[in-house]
């Protein structure tokens, strides 16, 4: 295949690192915002730091569960 034929799919085999740390900085960044809404709405505000860490692990979940289905798709394309 021509480097001009490839999609973004196929870059991400190419560069699992970048998914990753978007993966982790949207995760972060998002329950990160969540905590600290919550923080001010219950007067707690290490709240914050409990959603970003759980958004960095969410972000990683969702980041290897989407290498992991890729793969298997590619396979299952070169096996058929």
């Amino acid at each position: 295949m021509s480097e001009q034929g490839r999609n973004w799919q196929e870059e991400i085999v190419d560069h699992p690192v970048r998914e990753y740390i978007t993966y982790i900085l949207s995760g972060a960044i998002t329950l990160g915002l969540v905590g600290f809404l919550l923080g001010l709405l219950l007067h707690t505000p290490w709240i914050v730091f409990l959603g970003l860490g759980l958004g960095a692990a969410v972000g990683a979940y969702l980041a290897w569960r989407h290498l992991v289905d890729h793969r298997r798709s590619q396979q299952d394309s070169t096996t058929s």
